[in-house]
């Protein structure tokens, strides 16, 4: 049996030989007969053996005797090397026998390791070492944790209400950091107040944005808002509870501000879209199909502005252009079905410019988000939407982030923001008052600021050191007329815009703005419930009477003054917050957290109220009174007390600090150089 592979074999495989072996070999079949080409040479691969050498020099007197005998003795040549070839096979087997009893031999030990290691057990895993690190504990101690934070300088003391008080940008302001911080506030209004809108004769265009229910957004825009303001309210906003944290106590902007102020739906379902923006390919199919935006366009759009968003240049043009279209159309006589599609894609294209110009503005007041057209596809169903409550979780939102330190830009509806600190606080902010307002507009379009500096130091001392009589908590009751209140203003719970946008409202929080009495408000997660998403958060305001509702017996009884709270409720909102953004200076001492602030400014008539105190009970007395009605009269003689008893401790505080004296030394002097110039 003849094998290719020149060499012996090893462990019953034959080995490769070495090239100069291989080419020895080669030179010897060439030289072979035909008849014993066929027959295997075997050469060695790394040391000659002695029946390798004699095989080779039978294979050398073959080739002689062959070159000798010539063609005459070439049969008995080619016998000869056929027994010479014979017996190099023959040794061969011999070699390979041996070689296989030696493969049979290591084989059976193999198998009995193999059986050996089967029978003992498994070696135990290696337990992982311990790193050892250098320290120096000389040089480099070990870092000691600092101890929880439980009450800070200025409030709050208990942390139960705020615990994430840490974060939030009073921390710093209180420390004399940050005192130059301001917000960027971004501002769509010029670009509102200057567009070109369709002329009134146009009825197809005017009569759909009317039913729209937005209308109204386009004149309730300011073309200044002041920074400064805007930024000393944001410092004081807490996202737990949703409020405005004041001296006097908690603000916010509800339901009912954005009815009145805005004139927009409060009612309906809140926008429940999935994250903050679509993809590229809804976009560009919706641009397409409602807008009528070309997708060469709309592609190049998308990628300027780095997602799925139309700049508002762009938008305005898509707009003019549809519009100029649509009037072509018109006159041209063309199918009623394409005219009536370029008109929707006109009217779709100015209500997303409104929306994104002024409810929805995000920080870059460049573009608006096309997820936001989903809402618009049918415009029959857009007044169907609470795009109130959606603007003003969106509002909120961006009011979370401008409370933490490194916020440098604040987005949503700023006119609403401002347009709301105008018409609660008489004395903040720079406005005039427009004389041609009449109640048909939103409350919104009563005012015109002024633009106001952007540092808002000014603003954090006024905070601080305000009045009751310098807020107005319910200015809609002349406007109640065109824009009654409704019912839903009361919903307790979440208000969303989108799945990314979720925001508590808790009007429990501020009864004064609904002319009920203050109380200490419950938990903030009573009402807004955790675990909730866009569905369950849906659900709850579509049936808000059955949990998510501030009852009559939570909204307490009505107030006597705007500004009446149960006893308790300054001192407890002392040591749940922080009300305060400045430190106290040295020549006013600050006053300590449980003490009840001022309730009332100005002088009190002592004698008056007691007067009317003592008659009540006078006539209480007089009368025959049961458990329940005498607790009302007495709850009734403790509260008209209590403005007496602030002014009183008011009036303490001021002498022991001299500042009366002060006064009245310097009346005395004025008396007296008055009486001496009349004289001469």
């Amino acid at each position: 049996m003849t094998d290719d592979k020149v060499g012996r074999t090893r462990r019953g495989g034959a080995s490769k030989a070495h090239s100069s072996a291989r080419r020895q070999a080669a030179v010897n079949v060439d030289k072979i007969p035909s008849r014993a080409k066929g027959k295997a040479v075997s050469t060695t691969m790394d040391e000659p053996r002695p029946e390798d050498a004699e095989s080779q020099d039978e294979n050398e007197d073959v080739e002689e005797n062959i070159s000798e005998e010539g063609e005459e003795e070439g049969e008995e040549g080619e016998e000869g090397v056929d027994e010479e070839a014979e017996e190099a096979d023959e040794e061969a087997d011999e070699e390979g026998d041996d070689d296989g009893e030696e493969e049979v031999d290591e084989e059976a030990e193999e198998e009995m390791e193999e059986e050996e290691e089967a029978e003992q057990p498994p070696p135990e895993p290696k337990k992982p070492r311990k790193k050892v690190t250098r320290v120096t504990q000389g040089r480099n101690p070990p870092r000691v944790k600092p101890p929880p934070v439980t009450c800070y300088d200025g409030g709050p003391s208990d942390l139960s209400l705020l615990p994430g008080f840490g974060k939030h940008v009073a921390v710093p302001l209180w420390k004399g950091e940050l005192q130059s911080r301001y917000l960027r506030v971004m501002n769509n209004g010029k670009k509102i107040n200057n567009f070109k809108i369709c002329p009134k004769e146009y009825s197809w265009f005017w009569n759909v944005v009317n039913a729209s229910g937005l209308e109204t957004l386009r004149r309730t825009n300011y073309n200044h808002t002041d920074w400064g303001l805007l930024t000393a309210f944001a410092e004081r906003w807490h996202p737990e509870t949703g409020t405005f944290h004041l001296p006097i106590g908690e603000m916010t902007i509800t339901l009912d501000d954005v009815s009145s102020l805005l004139h927009i739906p409060i009612t309906g379902k809140m926008l429940d879209h999935n994250g903050t923006s679509c993809t590229k390919e809804d976009g560009e199919e919706m641009c397409v199909e409602y807008l009528n935006f070309p997708i060469s366009k709309c592609k190049k759009e998308f990628q300027k502005m780095k997602g799925a968003h139309i700049g508002f240049k762009a938008l305005k043009d898509l707009y003019l252009d549809n519009l100029k279209d649509a009037l072509k159309a018109e006159r041209l006589k063309k199918p009623a079905e394409d005219v009536e599609f370029l008109r929707e894609c006109t009217i779709r294209c100015y209500l997303l410019y409104l929306i994104g110009a002024t409810i929805f503005t995000n920080k870059s007041m460049q573009y608006v988000d096309v997820i936001f057209l989903t809402y618009l596809r049918d415009l029959s169903l857009v007044n169907t939407w609470n795009w109130g409550a959606s603007g003003l979780a969106y509002l909120y939102n961006y009011l979370d982030a401008a409370s933490r330190p490194r916020c440098g830009n604040h987005g949503g509806y700023n006119c609403l923001f401002q347009a709301w600190i105008m018409a609660h606080f008489k004395t903040f902010g720079g406005r005039f008052v427009d004389e041609r307002y009449t109640h048909d507009n939103p409350y919104a379009a009563r005012f015109l600021p002024l633009k106001g500096p952007k540092f808002p130091g000014q603003h954090r001392s006024a905070l601080d050191t305000m009045r009751m009589d310098e807020v107005v908590f319910c200015p809609y009751e002349e406007h109640r007329q065109t824009r009654p209140f409704q019912d839903i203003s009361w919903y307790t719970g979440w208000i969303m815009c989108g799945s990314a946008i979720i925001n508590p409202h808790l009007p429990e929080r501020v009864l004064r703005q609904f002319g009920h009495v203050q109380s200490i408000p419950r938990h903030p997660d009573v009402s807004a419930k955790a675990g909730m998403n866009r569905f369950t958060i849906a659900d709850a305001f579509a049936s808000y009477l059955t949990a998510n509702y501030v009852t009559e017996e939570m909204r307490g009884p009505k107030v006597v003054r705007a500004f009446d709270t149960v006893p308790g409720y300054i001192p407890w909102l002392y040591r749940v917050s922080h009300p305060k953004i400045l430190p106290p200076v040295e020549a006013d001492p600050p006053t300590h957290a449980n003490l009840e602030e001022d309730n009332v400014s100005g002088e009190c008539d002592v004698s008056e109220v007691t007067k009317k105190v003592r008659a009540d009970l006078r006539k209480a007395l007089d009368g025959q009174l049961n458990l329940a009605d005498a607790l009302v009269v007495i709850e009734k003689a403790y509260t008209d007390l209590e403005p007496v008893d602030a002014y009183l401790v008011r009036r303490k505080r001021k002498r022991d600090s001299g500042e009366g004296t002060k006064k009245r030394k310097k009346k005395k002097k004025t008396t007296t150089e008055d009486a001496g110039t009349s004289s001469l």
